[in-house]
């Protein structure tokens, strides 16, 4: 109860004050079959948002060490380079699709970049998504599965995690994937440690009933 308390705490820290109303899907490859309130924007640009059931530990922590890697937790940044969007730095070639897949509809740029919630949603979805097949080709071996689904979100490919080799795009030079793919897991185990403390610090302060 503590640690989920903590991590709520974190959430706020990458604001992430609207955490419950985004998508989270646990089943690769299935449409949500629920639908939220209305954003509040023009109806005709966002009809509803599909909600499902909460997401899991991992894929909350992966999505917090991505962000920390990608964005610095800002919905409205655009990468000056590959155009690369928002919170998770979505790549453009890739919106119309992972929203369809998300939220059974495609978005455009603005809508994505204007609307936190929607992020969150295509965001959870895909890194979900990513986590489970990723944990299905290691074998169970969740600190493979991190650079699994790092590798993925940062080059197309799950299985380029240990690439060394510098990355560009028109001419600017970015880190190899295995050094993104190192990062992201670090930050996950930093996240994972401060939740695991703070679990333990207050079993110490508040033991349960009768122990």
């Amino acid at each position: 109860m503590i640690a989920s308390q903590w991590l709520g705490s974190l959430s706020s820290r990458f604001w992430l004050q609207n955490f419950a109303s985004s998508v989270f899907l646990l089943s690769i490859g299935l449409p949500a079959c629920a639908t939220q309130d209305p954003f509040q924007i023009p109806a005709l640009l966002v009809p509803s948002v599909q909600q499902s059931a909460p997401l899991s530990q991992p894929v909350q922590l992966l999505r917090w060490a991505i962000i920390g890697q990608e964005s610095g937790a800002k919905f409205q940044s655009v990468n000056r380079h590959s155009g690369a969007l928002g919170y998770a730095q979505v790549m453009p070639s890739n919106l119309a699709a992972w929203s369809q897949e998300a939220l059974g509809y495609p978005v455009s740029r603005q809508t994505f970049l204007s609307n936190p919630d929607i992020q969150l949603a295509i965001i959870d979805y895909k890194l979900n998504q990513y986590w489970q097949r990723s944990l299905l080709a290691s074998g169970g071996n969740e600190e493979l599965a991190i650079m699994r689904v790092a590798s993925w979100w940062y080059s197309g490919k799950p299985n380029r995690y240990t690439s060394t080799r510098l990355q560009f795009y028109r001419g600017h030079r970015y880190p190899s994937i295995a050094t993104y793919s190192r990062a992201v897991l670090q930050r996950y185990r930093n996240l994972a440690d401060g939740a695991e403390n703070a679990a333990v610090r207050s079993d110490a302060v508040f033991p349960e009933a009768g122990s």
